[in-house]
């Protein structure tokens, strides 16, 4: 090892380059939000503050208490889990800790996620390549194969982090290490097809795709289907060895070796490789895999087909047949995974492209459900979910997570009047569309009957909690429609609640740690961000199975030179439109000056035009309002003790190049 010597100081090579990173980080020019040059306006009207900006520091204080208690509760030193389990349940305890980090919260949320995610990585990785089962376990710190709703979960937590520190090297290298498992990039894992455009198994990964997979689970839970290859699959055919052998074989003739929507999410990973990098390849991968689906559907009149060939040929190992594969059509969760993934790629594809063709991959299918709706006698609108040899069935009522991120992607007249369609027909309580969890059989919803429950307001409804599936999506959309004007006290009031639902829950469990079964962990994860992403920068829920975040705004904190609203800063956006968004700023600190940066989009692929904000003094408050040309990304807000603003600001949507980077990294760029 070599050594430096000045003086009676002796410094390694390492602490040598550690030292030099150190002073390039902080003393080098251009490299802190303070000395940004960018658009500045200030803030001068004094007012007693409104109760959501209360109540949204208060959740983020409360939280704050509740996360160490789950820290301490379910971790090891160094950042391993207490309990063990499935790599992506272990992942799912921490996957919203980042983003709680950059709306705000202490920096240790972030420090923690990046050692859990860390510890989780590291256990849950093999040392020896060949050391047997690897059944829930990573391989070269990814899942060696699984499906892409799976993957996507435990992926969440890694995309995220990006939003804490895009600098990171190690996950420089994962992003791109792990993209190139579907570039051709490792001989070990020929995942992509690049000739007929496809992947190449319903299971893929680290170790490439999978020629086989488990036929009981999936055909028995209903998952896929064999129709019409086998047309009627009698109960117990898993009970006899030579017929679960011949099942088997057909199930992975007919079903794995199939591409499927639900690898539409593989798109959220490669755009993740192209948000860190910039590099042009990743851009491509995304826009040619999604353009071979919106042929696909093309192709078959205009509805999604859920089996691909690895010819490319539509249903070609079930003559033709476009329904049957794995949570597809005919699967029980069908709806809810295919479009999760429709919507990731939709977004994706958008956010790199700008061309609104893309929205079309789901907006398309939202159409093929519309179209096929039927209402009750009490007026409720139910569309089907599912399809068998018997035509459509599994009549439920629309879910509202996809029209949500239609419309928040397209800001379009056309498609908030669909989420108007689809409001106006939910007038009762739904029946669970999912049914019940583990019910072991291939019909069961066909076996409940539709009742519609109590009347109820979609509007008014505070559902608790994260992923929730978007339902929360109506109240949100109503406050922006004028029809609900207490939904940011409301949804921040509801989280808080469920909070303490959760520690309440924690505190008294009998249980030793080593005793809670693997993904009891996640449910009690008391850090809900739902609510603080919703009012501080105007999104939709990200999407759990591999979306990434869809922010209008974020911010970044001057002062400390981080991610997230400063201390004592409440924020909510109350208006958005195709080329406006309306936000108001609080500083509740009545002593301290508070500085911020707000960055147009969640990755600054949009530009601020101008805005326009009330001029005022100690003295009086006016009506009188002054307007400043932006025609940038960035704008540096400064907000005097006890200050208020409401900002009216012009957006130019999706027309800069999408980036992890953080205002001061572009600026060092230069």
């Amino acid at each position: 090892m070599k050594l430096y010597s000045s003086g009676r100081i002796l410094i390694t090579s390492s602490l040598f380059t550690l030292i030099l990173i150190i002073i390039s980080t902080v003393w080098c020019p251009g490299q802190t939000a303070r000395e940004l040059n960018i658009p500045s306006i200030q803030a001068t009207t004094i007012e007693a503050p409104p109760n959501w900006a209360l109540m949204q520091r208060k959740l983020i204080d409360a939280m704050e208490d509740a996360g160490d208690f789950y820290w301490q509760r379910f971790m090891n030193e160094g950042g391993t889990t207490i309990s063990q389990g499935p790599y992506d349940d272990l992942y799912e305890m921490f996957y919203n800790w980042p983003d709680f980090y950059m709306i705000g919260a202490n920096q240790k949320f972030f420090h923690r996620s990046l050692m859990a995610y860390n510890g989780i990585t590291r256990t849950s990785t093999p040392h020896l390549p060949d050391s047997g089962d690897y059944f829930h376990k990573l391989y070269k710190e990814f899942p060696p194969d699984d499906d892409f709703f799976h993957i996507s979960e435990g992926m969440t937590l890694f995309y995220n982090l990006a939003l804490g520190d895009p600098t990171i090297p190690e996950n420089i290298a994962r992003s791109k290490r792990f993209a190139g498992f579907y570039l051709g990039e490792d001989p070990e894992a020929s995942n992509f097809d690049p000739e007929k455009i496809l992947i190449r198994s319903i299971f893929t990964g680290s170790r490439g795709p999978r020629a086989s997979s488990d036929a009981v689970y999936n055909l028995r839970y209903g998952h896929a289907s064999l129709y019409p290859i086998v047309k009627h699959l009698e109960p117990d055919w898993h009970e006899t060895p030579t017929r679960l052998a011949e099942i088997q074989s057909l199930y992975d003739s007919i079903i794995t070796r199939t591409d499927v929507p639900v690898n539409l999410s593989s798109t959220g990973l490669i755009t993740n490789a192209y948000l860190y990098t910039g590099e042009e390849k990743y851009k491509q991968w995304v826009l040619d895999y999604v353009d071979a689906w919106l042929e696909r559907i093309e192709k078959n009149g205009g509805i999604l087909p859920d089996n691909i060939g690895l010819s490319g040929q539509i249903g070609e190992y079930r003559n033709g047949q476009w329904w049957g594969g794995l949570y597809g059509w005919y699967g029980r969760y069908g709806v809810m995974m295919m479009f999760a993934s429709l919507n990731v790629a939709s977004e994706c594809a958008y956010l790199l492209s700008g061309d609104k063709k893309y929205l079309d991959l789901l907006r398309s299918q939202i159409d093929q459900l519309m179209k096929r709706s039927t209402t009750t006698p009490e007026g409720q609108v139910l569309v089907p979910y599912r399809r068998n040899a018997d035509g459509w069935h599994s009549y439920r009522p629309m879910m509202i997570r996809d029209l949500a991120h239609l419309w928040h992607a397209s800001m379009e007249a056309q498609d908030w009047e669909r989420i108007e369609t689809v409001h106006q027909g939910h007038k009762y309580r739904p029946l669970n569309m999912e049914g019940i969890w583990g019910q072991n059989t291939l019909d069961h919803l066909d076996s409940l009957e539709y009742k519609p429950g109590e009347p109820f307001d979609w509007s008014q409804e505070m559902i608790q909690g994260d992923r929730t599936m978007g339902k929360s999506e109506y109240a949100r959309l109503m406050y922006y429609a004028g029809k609900n004007s207490g939904w940011p006290l409301e949804a921040l009031r509801a989280d808080f609640q469920e909070m303490t639902k959760r520690m309440e829950f924690m505190r008294n469990d009998p249980r030793a740690i080593t005793e809670i079964n693997k993904d009891d962990t996640y449910p009690n994860n008391p850090v809900i961000i739902k609510a603080l992403q919703q009012t501080t920068m105007g999104t939709p829920q990200t999407i759990y199975f591999g979306g990434l975040l869809r922010a209008v705004v974020r911010y970044f904190d001057i002062e400390n030179n981080r991610p997230g609203l400063p201390s004592d800063v409440s924020a909510l956006v109350e208006e958005l439109r195709q080329d406006q968004v309306s936000l108001r700023l609080v500083n509740l600190d009545p002593v301290e000056k508070k500085e911020l940066i707000i960055q147009a989009g969640a990755f600054g692929e949009h530009q601020f035009t101008s805005i326009l904000y009330p001029v005022s003094d100690a003295a009086r408050v006016t009506q009188e309002k002054q307007s400043k040309i932006i025609n940038g990304k960035y704008v540096k807000i400064i907000l005097p003790p006890a200050t208020t603003i409401l900002l009216e600001i012009g957006v130019d949507r999706f027309t800069n190049k999408p980036s992890y980077r953080f205002p001061w990294h572009e600026v060092s760029d230069n």
